[in-house]
């Protein structure tokens, strides 16, 4: 299973909007076949790996991520050619987390006299395919948070003299690094206008360093920005600016496209750009997955809209004395619950969903 599960993080491209899936075939305790889901309108993992594996299928066992599907869509159900297959036995990390189709691939299996067993490395598996999860087949994007802070609940220091092209960083190497292999399942990562304006941040995923950190497939970075008051690129390719509606037509605006900008006018509160009418917008630009990075404005912006499907916080073991803070109406964190705590050099991750992780988890080991 930890094969499959590798196989299905080291696809090229994200998947969207179906999810990420890997599935091995072993026989007399070698791997026959192996092979992951590479998109819409291409085999699926099971096929690919029973493809590879042939003849050498029959008796052997198949270890797939996510339950072998049992209805038709872009491609035939998976479920009736794993059986005919001559598979003995069916390995799955988790069933298939669609409502409408409980259980119907593993019961099919079951019913053709196939041995299944259910719930191996289900967390991990699980955790490939949230964003999939949470917004029940990407009927609206999944919107992840990022933010970093001192021991004192500071997002940087105080503003002062620094080199202009040279972000601030809190957290370390380690963290940095997961911050990126997180990155490369983003469609799209979001900055507010100031922290473009003093980070330059490139919102890329040069420090996602193998295959299995994820897709090779950059995101595409932007930043929100109201009134077009930076009027910069960010990245060193086609970039997103999120704009509200008063600045559609200005000189700024047509700057922008100059240099490669995909503009998006939304409604605006308060002077600011509306968190549910830009995840509308990205849905409109047919994008699946957002990582907004801050900052605590914009982080607080989306959080108390309730927008924010996962929230990523780093905590790094400094303690500045004073700096940039939430704003004074604070984020509204209520409503989530805790996942996980990991540790990234010295640095500590925490992980807040929205939707209560092992409760899913639960449902989709039974």
């Amino acid at each position: 299973m930890a094969v499959a599960l590798d196989r299905a993080r080291s696809i090229p491209v994200r998947p969207w909007p179906n999810p990420p899936v890997g599935a091995v075939v072993v026989r007399d305790g070698r791997i026959a076949g192996a092979g992951a889901h590479h998109g819409p309108g291409t085999p699926h993992a099971e096929i690919v790996a029973l493809r590879e594996a042939g003849e050498a299928a029959r008796g052997a066992t198949l270890y797939v991520t996510l339950e072998p599907c049992n209805h038709t869509g872009r491609t035939p159900p998976c479920a009736p050619a794993v059986a005919d297959s001559g598979v003995r036995r069916v390995v799955v990390a988790m069933r298939d987390p669609n409502p409408h189709v409980p259980g119907g691939g593993c019961r099919h299996l079951r019913e053709c006299g196939v041995e299944v067993v259910c719930g191996v490395r289900a967390r991990e598996a699980l955790d490939l395919v949230w964003p999939f999860v949470v917004t029940r087949s990407f009927a609206r994007p999944f919107v992840e948070l990022k933010t970093a802070q001192s021991l004192d609940g500071c997002f940087a220091p105080e503003p002062g003299p620094r080199d202009p092209l040279a972000p601030v960083y809190l957290t370390g190497l380690e963290s940095r690094r997961e911050v990126h292999r997180v990155r490369t399942w983003m469609d799209a990562v979001l900055v507010g206008e100031r922290t473009a304006r003093s980070d330059r941040p490139r919102l890329d995923t040069r420090l996602a360093g193998s295959e299995a950190d994820g897709p090779r497939a950059l995101p595409l970075p932007g930043y929100v920005d109201s009134d077009l008051s930076l009027g910069d690129r960010v990245g060193e390719g086609p970039f997103l600016v999120v704009a509200g509606r008063g600045a559609e037509g200005s000189a700024r605006a047509e700057a922008l496209r100059t240099m490669g900008a995909e503009l998006l006018f939304v409604d605006e509160i308060d002077g600011h750009a509306a968190p549910a009418a830009v995840i509308e917008a990205l849905h409109r630009l047919g994008l699946h997955t957002v990582m907004i990075e801050g900052g605590p404005r914009l982080a607080a912006a989306f959080l108390a809209a309730g927008m924010v499907d996962r929230w990523r916080l780093f905590t790094a073991p400094v303690f500045l004395g004073g700096g940039i803070r939430w704003p004074r109406s604070p984020a509204d964190g209520k409503g989530y619950s805790l996942t996980a705590v990991e540790r990234f050099g010295s640095d500590t991750m925490c992980v807040y969903d929205r939707l209560v992780f092992n409760d899913v988890l639960g449902q989709v080991t039974l």
